[in-house]
């Protein structure tokens, strides 16, 4: 995605300043000691994802009882100390809580904070203030919650969350776009009111380099608690989450199940905790999590866990139903099904049960024909009541034939035509006026199929999520109306030495993991997108190779790529990813022309990477300015007339095409309101490249509302047998010295060219 600057007086200062901070020469070289909280155990022989001393629960909304903590919160935005934020607990939690001077206690009065909606912002433009501040909410709990299991889960909270319950400190998560959660056994009070507060720290892009993503980022940083925040309750004995593997002749499912130690939340029942406890993350997560005392009421000898692979129905009114279940039709008798026997927990253990089942006759996921099925996971104790655990997924392989360069979906070699797209939403009423657009983060289904509607206009069929994970409501829609995704981590313009600050610091490989696991039963994501339009050779292909390792380890039927410069079609680092990814901005921000650069570009990324699909990343131009819209048009039909390659053509090699962007989207960026790059107006009237791409494009998004396409099968039989799921720093700053000159020189030869509109690519 472009920098651009406008006018160009405003350009030179910022883009020197850029040009110095994208080669690691500004801000000053800094660490933080915050340690990452996922971590990987073995729990009963099985690789588990362990986040606050607990399982990494599904975050797929449940028809389970639950809390919804979304709507008003009491906000204030404060100067937080983000050096104290990225310390250590250990050290960091005492001054946290002098900063603090009260705003954690259940007894604070808050009565003079503003209210703001969560999900939500603190910032939402033309707010530029990257800033941080205290979140508040009083809310009650039922005293039938008494001996449940509680879960707090939060979507995303951008930057660093510290989260504190009746003055308990619960502990933090550090990452802007993936999902967390507490074990509140011990803490959460049922028959009282109780009082969640959320500290959010929200470094400033470009003011230190230890953050992901850490600068130069050209889309708005929206700071707080952006995504919904609830609490679940389950009976002690529940299903964490069901992971499916799919495959085109049937599917693997591990089922991850916990006994929860409710024993310290029954005594605080009648002791409360004092408002003023601390404790630091291990001491909560040990105490609710890991316990050797016996249950005062154990559980049946002999439980059983029912899987269940039901079919799925997507129609108008359940496509935005936030619940799988709402896709199956009452009365709808299981394809195949399986019963498990469920091992005798002590409080605080886990289990992981495998089984595979063998299909015939099914429907494969494609974004033509996006046909679900909805696994049911069920525990029945014996009265026929327990926990239940409901998701979708999609039979569908994505995969690359190395011999021809091939990418292919289902078996068949395949090309997709895409559209970028921001998790945001442009107020349609704007019409141009002022500095800056009001806007927000989509927190409403309806508005994100609005998006997706433009989308299948102009015969898309892939979206590439911004350079973010992607918001759920973008997912559970492209999943059940036909599109194929690209989502990615925030590894955006890194360095060699912001790659290894970052990877040091295990952020990265965090956020990898987050975002894998909690989209690993979406049919529609089938890329994980690993750096952006990064630097260096040596360090980024070594960040690249362990996050592939990553990703391979935790999920394994998605393909990992990269967004590299299509300035460097040679570029090495492609090598430990499935596919080579790259940005085609000839004729826009680096010459020659679009027609030779861009065909001349591809033969060459073929050449050094004839094993690998090679994947047209983005494309595009802004429309704004004296003929803007015409050169946009023209860009896109002269750029897409050299990706004739196609890999589903015989012979060829480009697996995908992605304009940036559909949609106008705000930015940071000093002197730029609105990145006006997209097909449609922020009224959503079409620019003249929508036409283009409407008649080039030959996407084929299915309309998986409109279709009311059903999944069925033929014939299903359960595999009864388990499936096993320094001194660098001043070789460093020597290379971002040397790069600094080089983009300096590159830009103001490009002013020059331009007339005074300077953008360096990234």
């Amino acid at each position: 995605m472009p920098f651009r600057r406008s006018p160009a007086r405003r350009a030179a200062a910022g883009l020197i300043a850029l040009a110095l901070g994208a080669a690691g020469c500004a801000p000053a070289p800094r660490a933080g000691s915050l340690a990452p909280t996922l971590v990987m155990a073995d729990v009963g022989g099985s690789n588990v994802a362990v986040q606050n001393g607990i399982p990494v629960p599904t975050f797929d909304r449940q028809a389970r009882r639950q809390i919804d903590l979304s709507g008003h919160w009491r906000v204030q935005r404060a100067e937080l100390d983000a050096d104290l934020s990225l310390t250590d607990r250990d050290a960091s939690l005492e001054g946290i809580l002098r900063e603090a001077d009260g705003r954690n206690l259940p007894d604070y009065d808050d009565r003079a904070w503003v209210e703001i909606e969560v999900p939500g912002a603190m910032n939402t433009p033309p707010d530029g203030d990257e800033i941080g501040g205290w979140y508040r909410r009083t809310f009650f709990v039922s005293s039938t919650w008494a001996g449940l299991a509680t879960t707090l889960k939060l979507a995303s909270v951008n930057y660093v969350a510290d989260v504190w319950l009746n003055g308990t400190h619960l502990g933090y998560h550090e990452g802007g776009y993936t999902p967390f959660a507490f074990d509140l056994g011990g803490v959460l009070r049922p028959g009282e009111r109780n009082q969640i507060t959320v500290r959010v720290a929200n470094p400033e892009w470009g003011s230190r380099n230890d953050i992901v993503p850490w600068g130069l980022a050209d889309w708005w940083n929206y700071g707080g608690i952006t995504g919904p925040v609830w609490i679940e309750a389950t009976p002690p004995t529940h299903v964490v989450r069901a992971d499916v593997v799919p495959h085109l002749d049937g599917l693997d499912v591990s089922v991850l199940v916990r006994r929860a130690d409710v024993t310290a939340a029954e005594a605080t029942q009648t002791e409360a905790p004092s408002s003023s406890t601390i404790s630091s993350p291990a001491a909560v997560s040990g105490a609710s999590s890991v316990s050797s005392s016996p249950s005062p009421t154990p559980p049946p000898e002999e439980m059983v866990v029912r899987v269940e692979v039901l079919p799925a129905e997507v129609r108008p009114d359940n496509l935005t139903a936030p619940v799988a279940s709402a896709l199956v039709a009452p009365g709808e008798e299981p394809i195949v099904s399986d019963e498990l026997p469920l091992p005798e927990l002590e409080p605080g253990e886990s289990a992981t049960l495998d089984t595979a089942f063998l299909l015939g006759g099914v429907d494969a996921w494609s974004p033509g024909h996006p046909a679900l099925y909805v696994l049911r996971v069920a525990i029945d104790e014996g009265d026929g009541r327990g926990d239940e655990l409901w998701t979708t997924f999609g039979l569908r392989d994505v995969a690359v034939n190395r011999e021809r360069g091939q990418l292919l979906l289902n078996g068949e070699p395949v090309m997709f035509t895409g559209v970028g797209l921001h998790d945001e939403r442009i107020d349609p009423a704007w019409t141009g006026d002022g500095d800056r657009a009001p806007a927000g983060r989509v927190t409403d289904a309806a508005d994100m199929q609005a998006q997706l509607a433009h989308a299948r206009d102009v015969n898309a069929d892939l979206i590439r999520a911004g350079h973010t994970p992607a918001n759920p409501l973008l997912l559970m829609l492209t999943d059940r109306l036909g599109f194929a995704v690209w989502e990615e981590i925030p590894l955006y313009h890194f360095t060699p030495l912001t790659y290894g600050i970052a990877m040091d610091r295990g952020i990265p490989q965090q956020m990898l993991r987050e975002m894998a696991l909690r989209d690993m039963n979406r049919p529609s994501v089938l890329f994980h997108g690993l750096s952006n339009e990064s630097t260096g050779t040596d360090a980024r292909r070594a960040a690249l190779e362990t996050l592939h390792d990553i990703d391979r380890a935790i999920d394994g039927t998605r393909l990992t790529g990269q967004a590299a410069y299509g300035s460097m079609p040679d570029d090495p680092t492609h090598a430990p990813l499935d596919v080579a990814g790259f940005t085609f901005y000839y004729d826009v921000f680096y010459g020659p022309g679009a027609t030779a650069g861009t065909a001349r570009a591809l033969a060459a990324a073929h050449r050094a990477h004839p094993d690998k699909p090679v994947l047209a990343l983005e494309f595009g131009r802004w429309a704004d300015g004296e003929g803007g819209p015409a050169e946009q048009a023209r860009i896109f039909s002269e750029t897409y007339a050299q990706l004739v390659y196609r890999s589903s053509g015989r012979g060829g090699f480009v697996g995908a095409s992605v304009w940036w962007t559909l949609e106008d989207f705000t930015t940071m960026m000093p002197g730029i309101a609105v990145e006006h790059f997209g097909l449609f107006q922020p009224n959503g009237e079409p620019r003249l490249a929508a036409a283009d791409a409407t008649r080039l494009f030959e996407g084929d998004a299915g309309a998986g509302d409109v279709q009311g396409i059903e999944s069925d099968a033929d014939r299903a039989e359960v595999a009864r047998d388990p499936v096993a799921p320094d001194l660098r720093l001043v070789g460093y700053l020597a290379y971002g010295l040397g790069v600094s000159v080089a983009m300096l020189a590159a830009i103001l030869a490009f002013m020059l060219r331009r007339g005074g509109r300077a953008a360096p690519s990234r």
